[in-house]
């Protein structure tokens, strides 16, 4: 029987090819919890459902029960917390994640309390209190409901010092359920891919992004932590690797370090990551020959005015520059694009349109803009007056392509411009010279249509 059950609560509902992973957050807070003598389950809801969830945790009677919660997660993990409440009524119940960090009201009272910020070393307070029998309502990083139902301990927890951090366990992979994301993997894609954290955080400020784990901050493992780690992946039977970093080139010179290890060591596996576009091309020919594969880069936009307005520190004509670059050292590029910012207008929107076939693109991503909670955007449309009470809460929402704020064009506007790119992008991509020549007659017929839209 486990002293503490951790409940990753996503349920794969899915009829679309997207990337399924562990729950690395809770993989790390779980490793560190055993050097100190506690015994963990890890209930992954992926590939069995919170049912079986809720069943296996009232079965081990823990401590404590911690949720973990991102935006589009926040009702089946209510699902959950209900369900325990009634089955467990005694134990705590812990909200922990992205979106517990930055809305802490949003599961109070359903859960007992919300942990802001990086979990490991408030869970170690928090399970010694309770072990004790002492009150947690002090701990920094823990917020609570007072009797008179206001929110209490709103302060996030420090982060962990890098000092601190190089020293702690990387995940417990032990604790994932490799068997089900293996046949996922091999079944939807035909080969099997698997997280790894070589950094924490990321010091840049987009507007649109939130950061309630790690803050503007960045602190590294060590070279040996991210290699035991890799080590410990392939050893699971996975064939590539995903550096979950928000930018895995932050630092250069330490990504080279990173290459020259794979390499030194031997290791055969290919991998993919997030990257900036600031970086040399050495830097893209080395990641290259130490097996990456392909690199996801955030570009946003092909407006020089929206891209200030986001936040992002360079042009188009470096983003230009750094896809060649990558390219031509045999790495893929992918983009993530947005449609819909506050303030673009339609030239904007033709602006991105007309970048995009510039690009030597494997993968676009096209998403209208999505106001997270916590972000800078969030509080501007807020400020606004562009979204309401109801729209805040509005999280299912997220991710499928719909408006959930004012924005400056119609719903409809802005999904005829996400297919416009698509299919020029796919045209050109697949259907060789015919697709070469339909182009630019599709991005024409796309500049009429627009001008015509609200």
């Amino acid at each position: 029987m486990a002293d503490i059950v951790l409940i990753y609560p996503y349920v794969h509902r899915e009829t679309r090819k997207v990337w399924l992973f562990p729950p690395l957050g809770q993989g790390f807070i779980a490793a560190y919890l055993r050097t100190l003598g506690f015994s963990v389950r890890l209930l992954d809801c992926t590939f069995r459902g919170t049912d079986w969830a809720i069943t296996e945790a009232v079965r081990e009677q823990p401590l404590v029960v911690g949720v973990y919660c991102m935006v589009t997660m926040r009702e089946d993990a209510l699902v959950v917390a209900r369900a325990l409440r009634e089955r467990l009524a005694h134990v705590p119940l812990v909200a922990g994640g992205p979106m517990p960090s930055g809305n802490p009201a949003a599961f109070l009272p359903d859960f007992d309390l919300v942990m802001r910020g990086e979990g490991e070393l408030v869970w170690a307070e928090l399970v010694g209190c309770l072990g004790r029998g002492e009150a947690y309502t002090h701990l920094e990083g823990v917020c609570t409901l007072d009797a008179d139902g206001s929110l209490r301990g709103a302060a996030k927890a420090p982060l962990i010092a890098k000092e601190v951090l190089t020293r702690m366990p990387m995940p417990a992979r032990d604790l994932f359920d490799h068997e089900g994301y293996l046949a996922y993997w091999e079944r939807t894609f035909g080969y099997t891919q698997t997280p790894v954290f070589t950094a924490r955080g990321c010091p840049y400020g987009c507007e649109y992004c939130d950061q309630p784990i790690f803050g503007a901050t960045y602190r590294e493992h060590t070279v040996d932590q991210v290699m035991e780690d890799i080590e410990q992946a392939l050893s699971a039977g996975y064939t590539r690797i995903w550096f979950s970093d928000d930018i895995f080139m932050l630092n250069w010179q330490r990504s080279l370090k990173i290459c020259d290890e794979i390499l030194r060591r031997g290791l055969k596996f290919r991998w993919d990551c997030l990257g900036r576009v600031d970086v040399q091309r050495k830097v893209f020919a080395r990641m290259a020959e130490a097996g990456c594969d392909r690199i996801f880069f955030g570009i946003e936009s092909g407006s020089p005015q929206v891209l200030r307005q986001m936040g992002k520190r360079f042009t188009p004509e470096t983003v230009r520059q750094a896809l060649h670059d990558a390219n031509d050292v045999g790495i893929k590029a992918a983009a993530f694009f947005q449609i819909g910012y506050p303030g673009e207008t339609t030239e904007d929107i033709l602006s991105t349109l007309q970048f995009i076939p510039t690009l030597p693109l494997d993968y676009l991503s096209f998403t209208i803009t999505y106001p997270l909670p916590g972000t800078k955007l969030f509080d501007r449309v807020v400020a606004e007056g562009r979204i309401s009470e109801a729209e805040q809460t509005e999280w299912k929402r997220a991710g499928h392509n719909v408006l959930t704020y004012k924005a400056d064009h119609s719903q409809i506007k802005l999904r005829s411009a996400i297919y416009a790119g698509r299919a020029r992008f796919l045209a050109e991509k697949h259907l060789g010279w015919v697709g070469k020549a339909m182009g630019p007659a599709i991005t024409i017929g796309t500049r009429l249509a627009l001008s015509r839209m609200r």
